[in-house]
């Protein structure tokens, strides 16, 4: 599935992303509503601790960024032309108009 950086890069970044904003809610959420979270005995070390994850989640979603970005240049996609291709042109005189004219 993830063969080569190009790949694994992308889905980084989408479970980076994702992570982002979920760490970015749940700090959010203990910074302005705290109650609706149970079990937490330090509200303020909850807090650092999400936007803690969601920093190294920013550094994951970079790194990710830039393998992206690293390998999108060597990943030219290879058209085969033959010489003796042609678009078809069965209909191109009807283009544009109507049937029911």
């Amino acid at each position: 599935m993830c063969s080569d950086i190009g790949t694994t890069s992308r889905v980084c970044a989408g479970y980076s992303f994702t992570g982002i904003l979920f760490t970015l809610f749940v700090g959010v959420l203990l910074s302005t509503q705290p109650e609706f979270i149970t079990g937490i005995e330090d509200v303020s070390e909850a807090k650092s601790n999400a936007f803690g994850a969601m920093g190294m989640f920013i550094a994951t979603f970079s790194l990710s960024v830039l393998g992206i970005l690293r390998t999108s240049p060597n990943e030219k996609e290879d058209i085969d032309t033959d010489n003796g291709y042609q678009l078809s042109s069965v209909g191109q005189s009807e283009y544009g108009s109507s049937r029911y004219d």
